[in-house]
């Protein structure tokens, strides 16, 4: 028997925040047109987002482990290379929580969708197509990963489908959403990318093409800094639109304070970073100033 500090370690928990961050963002969001929610898609929404984080955290674990990917990686251990859990264990937890994934996901579609069919059947194919994309990650004949389509994914689900999806829920929302949810995703993707350049060694002798390994080390450092730049440029454009439409100073004040903070967290240490070890420590900042610019985003535009 596998013990449960297995299984909460193999589902890597500082990669949680983002799943947090996107249905909070969105229910953030989508309050300020309706103005009402709906505790109960709210709770759905958020187990959901977990359930798909989880069995995508244990399918990379199963497709890596099985490559030997993962063998001489830095940072946390995983689960299978590091003998704690078993293949067929694991591959046992994915089709579990492909399982709970499906049925929060199809859940949740018919809570909020039920009496309008149309979208109830988009947002069902949405939770099919999240449960794939969870899965595929690092398993299966032609995995994303292996070939550079992770930040893509992550750009898609963490960002655009996951924060205006989840808006979406409680009512319509307005256009200017794009732009935070445009943030949301691009700040996901460089969590993955620090993770990308941290193991760019060990994934090119694996054969696991990431764009880092594509582009290479140089290329990726640059394409971190350009998605928090071009975040933080998103950012202030939206605090702007919305400082101008309805006079709310608060985004503007808290888009100002976030930037200074995310420079001194992230920006400086990562310029200072230069060896896996030191970009290891920057991905649990990255992911809790991911959560901090959803969550705050959304108290502030609401204030």
């Amino acid at each position: 028997m596998v013990s449960w500090n297995v299984w909460i370690q193999a589902a890597r928990l500082r990669t949680l925040p983002l799943a947090f961050a996107v249905i909070a963002l969105g229910t953030g969001l989508a309050f300020k047109v309706n103005e009402n929610l709906h505790w109960g898609i709210f709770a759905l929404a958020v187990f959901t987002a977990f359930a798909y984080q989880v069995l995508s955290n244990y399918a990379n674990d199963l497709g890596d482990g099985l490559r030997g990917t993962d063998d001489h990686r830095t940072g946390e251990k995983r689960a299978i290379a590091s003998g704690l859990i078993t293949a067929d264990q694991m591959r046992r937890a994915v089709h579990l929580w492909t399982v709970l994934s499906l049925f929060g996901g199809g859940g949740l579609s018919f809570l909020a969708f039920q009496e309008r069919i149309p979208l109830l059947v988009l947002f069902s194919l949405l939770n099919v197509a999240a449960v794939l994309a969870a899965r595929s990650y690092t398993m299966g004949p032609n995995p994303y990963a292996y070939w550079g389509g992770g930040d893509v994914f992550v750009f898609l689900f963490f960002g655009l489908v996951g924060v205006l999806g989840s808006g979406s829920l409680y009512g319509s929302l307005h256009w200017s959403f794009i732009l935070p949810a445009l943030v949301a995703g691009a700040y996901s993707a460089a969590v993955l990318t620090l993770n990308n350049l941290r193991d760019v060694e060990t994934d090119a002798v694996a054969g696991k093409r990431t764009l880092v390994v594509r582009f290479g080390y140089k290329w990726g450092r640059g394409y971190f800094k350009g998605l928090l730049i071009i975040s933080n440029v998103l950012s202030l454009l939206f605090a702007l639109y919305w400082a101008l439409l309805d006079g709310n100073q608060i985004l503007l004040l808290f888009h100002i304070g976030y930037g200074i903070l995310l420079s001194r967290v992230v920006f400086i240490r990562f310029a200072r970073a230069r060896d896996a070890a030191a970009l290891d420590t920057l991905l649990k900042p990255m992911a809790l100033m991911t959560l901090l610019y959803c969550v705050g985003t959304a108290v502030a535009l609401n204030f």
